[in-house]
């Protein structure tokens, strides 16, 4: 016979999978689970537990635990943008400030943007919620010797695409790019708002613009459970 707390979690995982579950509700608590189904709330909980390592569900402190959201196919070229890509499917998307910050150039940043060690760079962290649901966490490096007062442009337009085409410099392509997958940070999964125990997807790249010269070097990280990527032939 199955373990007691491996039955629970078949039962939630299928109710999540055929959708009896919705996306973004709210799961029963422990004490009611465990009243339903006659085991104890640390069965309970670690079915719980399974399910949240699953991408399933994420569990919040003296909140509860919810279903997270289905995910939706990021075809990556070189122009491509994830906000596209949402609003194409219905997805009402809009972007969130985290962090602007002005720094320097440091080592491994002045061999990314082959600029010199010193130059001035806007550091921008930014989250992309799809109908305001977190996607993806942006972590961009931009050149800011390119564009004058880029933090307010890039704060009015939520897009340095636009921003780089208003600005005569063309269009922004992406050059290069790795993907990879670990744990997030806990900062990351509480700001994606997904489990800790998930992996996420990271994709880095650079970007240049008409002229030849790069413009950014960007770090995706992509909740798993809500982002599949493709990738096209430039």
């Amino acid at each position: 016979m199955a373990a007691q707390w491996f039955r629970v979690y078949d039962t939630l995982r299928k109710a999540i999978v055929v959708g009896e579950l919705a996306p973004g509700s709210q799961l029963p608590t422990e004490f009611e689970v465990s009243a339903t189904h006659h085991v104890s709330r640390n069965t309970v909980r670690r079915a719980y537990l399974a399910l949240s390592q699953d991408g399933l569900i994420r569990s919040v402190n003296g909140r509860g635990s919810f279903v997270m959201q289905t995910g939706i196919t990021y075809e990556i070229d070189a122009t491509s943008r994830f906000r596209d890509v949402l609003d194409g499917q219905g997805v009402k998307s809009s972007v969130r400030a985290v962090e602007y910050r002005d720094m320097a150039t440091d080592i491994a940043m002045a061999a990314c943007l082959a600029v010199a060690i010193g130059s001035p760079l806007l550091k921008v962290t930014t989250l992309i919620l799809g109908d305001d649901t977190p996607f993806i966490l942006t972590t961009r490096h931009v050149r800011a010797d390119l564009i004058d007062d880029l933090e307010r442009k890039l704060l009015e337009c939520d897009s340095l695409t636009l921003v780089a085409r208003s600005e005569g410099l063309g269009q922004l392509r992406r050059v290069s790019r790795t993907v990879g997958a670990r744990l997030p940070t806990q900062r990351e999964a509480d700001l994606l708002e997904c489990p800790s125990h998930a992996p996420v997807l990271v994709v880095s790249t650079t970007s240049r613009i008409d002229n030849g010269m790069l413009l950014e070097c960007q770090d995706a990280v992509m909740n798993g459970r809500l982002v599949r990527l493709s990738f096209r032939s430039d």
